[in-house]
């Protein structure tokens, strides 16, 4: 299934074999990945929110993880959406320490 348009498949490091990250406007909201090298796969959703509110879900295979992904990002793309434009319009209104 294609990400809807402004979604996008992008590398989490520059050293990853595979693209494992789907990227909002650069923002990461889905990161697939192995604890241990040959170890299952992984997706952590919601990768835009503290730690805590993240969840995480076993794959059987990162072809399945990107299935799964993919289907999880068109179920949720507008809540996605709208909490990362909260997230910028936070930052944006948050002054800048100042520096004495």
């Amino acid at each position: 299934m294609p990400l809807p348009p402004d979604f996008r498949w992008q590398r989490a490091a520059a050293t990853a074999h595979e693209k494992d990250v789907i990227a909002f406007e650069g923002v990461w909201v889905v990161r697939l990945y192995q604890e241990h090298w040959g170890g299952p796969y992984f997706a952590a959703l919601d990768q835009h929110l503290p730690q805590e509110q993240q969840t995480r879900r076993p794959c059987s295979t990162h072809r399945q993880g990107r299935a799964g992904a993919e289907l999880w990002i068109e179920r949720h793309q507008a809540r996605l959406r709208l909490e990362i434009q909260q997230q910028r319009r936070l930052i944006a209104a948050t002054p800048a320490p100042r520096v004495p």
